[in-house]
Formats: C-alpha cells, structure tokens, sequence
C-alpha cells in the first residue's frame, strides 16, 4: 500500500508529510487500483476498531463457546476508589437451604485469587476460593481434592470495595478452616450483562449462592456464620456442633414429601 494511504487510514500523522507524499507520486492511478486500495483502507481501520477492545488482551481464562463479549482477568490489585454492588437476598428456612442442590464438605482454603469479569465493557469484580476436602457431608467429592468456588466479592488484601450480602464470604483468608456449602454450575449457569454472557462453569465448577448462608468459618475470634439465616442452631460454637446440626437437618429434609 502506498505512504499516503496508510497514512489516511490512520489518521495519525502531521499534514505537511501527508501533502509531501501526494506529491511525490504524481501518476495517475487506474481506477481499479484506487477501488482496491480504498477497500484496504476500510479493512485496516476496521481492524483498528477491532484491535481497540483487545488491548488488554484476550484474558487469563480459557473460556468456551457459551462465554460471548466476555473476558477475565487474574488481579494482582484492586481498583481503588470503592466499587458496589447490591443484590436481593431471598429469605430462606435452614429447610430451604439443605434442600438446595449443594454439596456440602469440611476443608481449608488454601488460595483465594481475586478475577475482573469484562463483560463488553462493563466490569464485575469477583474471586475464586480454593478449599482442600478434608471431610465430606454430602455430595460426590473426595478427601483430598480441591474445589473451586467463585464468590460475588473480592476477597483479602486492602479490598476498597463493598458488595452487599456477603459478610462472611470477604471474611475468609487462606489456611481457614470452615464447612462449605456451594452449589454445582453446569451448561446452563450464565450471567449475563451489558449484552455479554458467561458460562460461571467456565471459571469455577461451583459457586455461593449467597456471602453469607452457604460458609461456617473457625476464626481466631470463634465461630462465624450468619446465625439470623440459620434458625436452628444460634448457640452453636465450633464446626463439631455445625457437623452434628447438617447431618440432622440432611435427614430431615430427606423425609420431606
């Protein structure tokens, strides 16, 4: 392509070296070549265009077909300048949440990596929980292995953010011990915003439905878990009494028609 329409094309250069290339070529140019040259030019800012929204590039996370507008980012730090967010928390009975489809296990977290989810432009601000199993309560896990949870909020560090309803999730730190309560994500669990769609089983196989009803941590302070969500057991103290409440209220829950 010539000097003078690469310069066109972008745009980005003084005017007297673009008047000094046109008259350095004076011959007349056949049409046919002018056509071509004008479609390359269309395709180089077309491409330009394109290239704007990937100069952060493609993302950390390898995200398949049902991801679409989306990208995610492993974050070293947070945004500064506090980022919030609200959602409706639906009342439930401590019945209603062990018959939610969730597998339930003891463990330690063992890293917490905080992600920016690009959708289109519009940013989410998220992490990942990685916990070892080291007993299991229900569902189709294995002492030993490591499950990944994503949570509605970053988590550790000089967090300058506050996204609502999740008290006990941004409480949690690595070597924590708790009991785990999230639930699987499968083909058809997505988040959708600003014309962007992720598949959550892209970045994690599970999930909290909530921050502050599916966790029971053992911290240095004692026992903490949202006592207001689970009606049952307001004086229990540590995750024996937690173990001793789930395995009754998983056999109630299995008797109910």
């Amino acid at each position: 392509m010539k000097t003078d329409l690469l310069v066109d094309a972008i745009g980005d250069a003084r005017e007297e070296y673009v008047l000094d290339a046109g008259t350095t070529h004076p011959k007349k140019k056949p049409a046919w070549l002018k056509l071509t040259a004008a479609a390359a030019c269309l395709a180089l800012l077309a491409g330009a265009v394109s290239l704007s929204g990937l100069l952060r590039g493609p993302g950390d996370y390898m995200l398949s077909e049902r991801s679409e507008n989306v990208r995610v980012y492993r974050l070293k730090d947070l945004p500064k300048g506090g980022v919030s967010a609200s959602y409706n928390l639906m009342k439930l009975t401590d019945e209603d949440i062990f018959s939610s489809d969730t597998v339930i296990f003891r463990g330690t977290v063992t890293d917490i990596e905080n992600i920016e989810v690009d959708m289109n432009g519009e940013s989410f601000y998220w992490s990942i929980v990685s916990v070892e199993v080291s007993k299991v309560l229900r569902g189709g896990l294995t002492v030993g292995q490591t499950v990944r949870i994503r949570a509605d909020t970053p988590i550790g560090g000089d967090v300058d953010m506050w996204v609502e309803d999740n008290g006990i999730v941004s409480m949690l730190r690595v070597g924590m011990e708790g009991i785990f309560m999230p639930a699987p994500y499968d083909a058809d669990s997505l988040f959708g915003a600003n014309g962007a769609w992720l598949c959550l089983g892209d970045i994690a196989p599970y999930g909290f439905r909530d921050g502050v009803r599916w966790v029971f941590l053992r911290t240095e302070t004692g026992l903490v878990f949202e006592r207001d969500a689970t009606y049952s057991i307001p004086g229990a103290h540590t995750l024996e009494d937690i173990e001793t409440y789930i395995r009754a209220m998983l056999e109630k829950t299995a008797t109910r028609p």
